[in-house]
């Protein structure tokens, strides 16, 4: 520590010191949210169907009341056919 002389050396001194013991490094930022998925988790695939009115209608008015959306719902039956075809 240097011999002060009077009140800016002190005040350097002091700011000498915080510099010394400070992390000059630009701090990591925190991106947030959800940490990534594996690839094997991933649904990177998509699947397009045409289906008529009235079976849209349909998976529509099912959906909303098991409170879930459309394409969950037919995620949903593809799982269970897909599980019933390997029994």
């Amino acid at each position: 520590m240097a011999k002060i002389k009077d009140i800016e050396d002190l005040e350097a001194e002091k700011e000498s010191a915080f510099i010394a013991k400070a992390d000059l490094k630009k701090p990591s930022k925190n991106k947030g949210g959800r940490p990534k998925k594996n690839v094997e988790d991933k649904a990177s695939s998509q699947i397009f169907i045409n289906v008529k009115k009235a079976e849209k209608e349909a998976c529509e008015k099912i959906a909303l009341e098991l409170g879930i959306s459309v394409s969950a719902l037919c995620k949903l039956a593809l799982k269970q056919y897909i599980k019933k075809m390997e029994d």
